[in-house]
């Protein structure tokens, strides 16, 4: 799926490196994050074990062995959120209030 949805966040300082890591765990306070969504896929962890792509949030950021659909990029204060325009409508509002929780902190 190619990642032609842009979103830009606006941080209340530069984020550089840590980008992928802040913006993760914002998503993970939003109640979005963890509700179902329907998906094939599968993770393995280093036991070996499946780890099922079950949640928005793991479809979005991905597991183990799973890549995800999210790629983030920092430039300065401002975050570029890129994912699949054909994604599921509750991708779409999760990273809407992604962008409303950074934003407003």
């Amino acid at each position: 799926m190619p990642l032609a949805m842009q979103v830009d966040v606006q941080s209340s300082k530069p984020l550089g490196l840590t980008a992928k890591v802040a913006i993760h765990e914002a998503a993970r306070a939003l109640p979005l994050y963890d509700q179902s969504i329907e998906c094939e896929a599968e993770g393995k962890s280093k036991e070996g074990e499946k780890i099922k792509v079950n949640t928005v949030g793991r479809w979005l950021f991905g597991v183990p062995g799973y890549e995800g659909h999210i790629r983030i990029v920092s430039e300065n204060d401002t975050v570029l959120l890129n994912y699949p325009k054909e994604s599921p409508k509750v991708v779409h509002e999760l990273v809407a209030s992604l962008k409303e929780a950074v934003e407003t902190k």
